[in-house]
Order: structure tokens, then sequence, then C-alpha cells
């Protein structure tokens, strides 16, 4: 069943390190947010850390190449699971 809500949306908290202890940076979300997309479902770091990859492997949209935040059509559900990965 496919729950198109934000309900159920996930976010990304991004973390520092520093003299022993780890600080809350931000968090990351989709600019289309949707329920079980599984947003933040893999992360992974470029080696100087700047640059996040978010996946999302429940993403729907049927969108190729890249798209750039507000120029996606994240309304497009055509393609279920089709998934996505989000950099930020």
């Amino acid at each position: 069943m496919s729950d198109n809500s934000t309900e159920n949306a996930r976010v990304v908290y991004v973390f520092s390190h520093s003299g022993g202890n780890w600080f809350q940076q931000t968090y990351v979300k989709a600019f289309n947010p949707e329920g079980w997309d599984l947003f933040g479902a893999s992360v992974s770091v470029n080696n100087d850390g700047n640059i996040l990859a978010v996946g999302a492997f429940g993403e729907d949209s049927h969108a190729t190449g890249i798209t750039h935040g507000a120029d996606a059509t994240g309304a497009d559900n055509s393609a279920s699971g089709a998934g996505a990965v989000y950099l930020y």
C-alpha cells in the first residue's frame, strides 16, 4: 500500500565531531518528501566531507537524469520503487 503523505517521510541528521564530542549541525530532507520513499536508507559522504549522497530506494518518480530541487517533478509517482539519490 502506498502512502503519499509526508507523515512517514524521513530526514537525515548531519553531525560533526570535535574534541571528543559529537554535535548535530543540521538535518536534510528530500525536496519532495513522501511517506515510504525511504529517504536516508543509505548515505555516503565524500572524502573531504563536502558532498552528502542520500538514497531513497522507494522514490516513485519516473524522472531520469539530474533534476534540481524545485525543477524536479516530485508529484510524479508513475514508476513505483524506481529509487533516487539526493546530493547535498
